[in-house]
């Protein structure tokens, strides 16, 4: 998953700001053509829009094959900018209540 710019999207009866962009491969026939899936989510990972890419011709002949060149190929055909790889957050760990259960 990738970290975008904001974008304003129309969800729900409201404007919302997209800033996670996720994509999977749905088809690869390793000769011709890639079919990809995307998502457009906001801050609380809401999906906000999705679709279908597909690169064939010499899109596909260029593309080398990397997670990051599907990324490039699909933000440039949605007029996206990636800013980032998205890094989940660590969990919060309460080191008091930690070592209260270790002396109890």
């Amino acid at each position: 998953m990738k970290t975008i710019q904001p974008i304003q999207l129309w969800s729900d009866g409201k404007i919302q700001n997209a800033v996670y962009f996720n994509m999977y491969i749905s088809y690869d026939n390793l000769s011709t053509t890639a079919v990809f899936y995307y998502s457009l989510m906001c801050e609380t990972f809401d999906l906000l829009a999705s679709g279908k890419i597909e690169m064939t011709g010499s899109d596909y002949q260029n593309w080398d094959d990397s997670n990051e060149g599907a990324y490039l190929y699909a933000a440039y055909v949605l007029n996206l900018v990636i800013t980032g790889d998205y890094i989940p957050l660590a969990p919060v760990i309460d080191l008091d209540a930690l070592s209260d259960e270790q002396t109890a």
